[in-house]
């Protein structure tokens, strides 16, 4: 698990990631490729308020007389009208928000005099598919590797290509707004390659469940994985038996959770950690020492990185801010219902976003980056 992973569970904002890399063989090719993406935790989950509905409403219908059949199953019409009503219910909110966000993105780079089309969007999968050349893999197998790699992200080839479009625009409107200085790399450095320690993190929602968990592990001697798996409402990495990776000198992260971790024994389970109204407990697996690769030979590589990372960042929290003050008109009066819950969780996660950014600065005593929909610094 990165640094960006754990932040993302332990704070309220977005974190920085910016890509997931996998790993997928193709014949006797394996290929590791990173995948480009916004960030990973963008908008809080809405449940969409659907008006009351019969029970059978996506069920399979004929037509009514005179109306138009969508297919026709061993001799049985199914409605057109009720199957478009169907798609509508199940997917259109989802389509509708990444129409919206990919509009509003065009009209900022439009206003702000940059231009973003379909050139740039194709460069940017070009260099996707660049990657799975460098591993060696033939032109007309990259795209099916390409979408075998999304399968495991549960992601499809279309929805990374308006992905990919989404991403190309906030990095667009991004470009000179983040700035990245030495103590900013320095950091980083210490993050990546200092000490570390690998743990099984569970986290629960109550001191009677931790209590739980502590008399599992430590009374009846239970596999910390398999407690993980089975108590831990951290639904990312429970299935993975909780294994983290927490670097002992990344300043972003709570200071309550990295004095803990560097206090662990082997053998023993940390008392319950209060973050953000749940608890952690932490199960040494094992203890990784600072590398010896140099500052010198990764600085640029860091650099880089940091400010793809810091450009993601801020194009999502510009993002939000131009959905959250968007004028929108929606006729349809379902995704009218829903698009409205999703408003305010875009303006709710713009403002945690933001000060998440300014926690983050003020842990790294650092120069801030411009924030979104303000001059950049001279």
């Amino acid at each position: 698990m990165t640094r960006q992973n754990i932040i993302g569970k332990l704070t309220l904002a977005a974190g920085l990631a910016v890509g997931i890399s996998m790993a997928v063989a193709a014949g006797n090719i394996s290929a590791a490729v990173t995948l480009p993406t916004t960030p990973s935790t963008t908008i809080k989950p809405v449940t969409p308020r659907l008006p009351v509905m019969d029970q059978d409403i996506l069920m399979p219908r004929s037509p009514a007389p005179g109306n138009p059949a969508v297919a026709t199953v061993n001799g049985e019409a199914l409605s057109k009208e009720h199957f478009l009503n169907s798609l509508l219910r199940l997917n259109g909110l989802g389509l509708l928000e990444k129409w919206i966000q990919l509009t509003v993105l065009k009209q900022a780079c439009v206003k702000a005099g940059l231009h973003v089309g379909k050139e740039q969007i194709d460069a940017a999968e070009q260099g996707v598919l660049n990657q799975l050349a460098a591993q060696h893999i033939p032109a007309k197998q990259r795209i099916p590797v390409l979408e075998k790699l999304l399968a495991r992200k549960g992601e499809s080839l279309a929805e990374f290509r308006m992905a990919l479009a989404r991403t190309t625009y906030m990095l667009a409107l991004a470009k000179g707004h983040v700035h990245i200085t030495d103590a900013d790399v320095e950091m980083a450095y210490k993050s990546n390659f200092g000490p570390k320690v690998e743990v099984r993190d569970i986290v629960v929602s109550s001191f009677d469940d931790a209590a739980t968990v502590r008399h599992l592990i430590m009374d009846k001697h239970e596999n910390p994985a398999i407690v993980a798996q089975q108590h831990s409402i951290n639904t990312q990495n429970a299935a993975n038996g909780g294994l983290e990776i927490i670097p002992l000198e990344d300043k972003a992260l709570p200071k309550i959770l990295l004095d803990t971790a560097a206090e662990l024994q082997p053998n023993e389970l940390s008392a319950a950690v209060p973050i953000n109204g749940t608890l952690h407990l932490l199960w040494l697996v094992k203890k990784v020492p600072a590398s010896k690769v140099p500052l010198s030979k990764v600085r640029d590589g860091l650099k880089a990185d940091l400010l793809n990372q810091g450009e993601l960042q801020w194009g999502q929290i510009e993002l939000n801010r131009l959905v959250a003050q968007s004028k929108i008109t929606i006729d349809n009066p379902i995704l009218n219902q829903e698009f409205a819950a999703l408003r305010e969780a875009y303006a709710e996660q713009a403002q945690a976003m933001r000060n998440e950014q300014k926690a983050q600065q003020s842990n790294a005593t650092t120069a801030p980056a411009t924030k979104p929909h303000e001059s950049p610094a001279k």
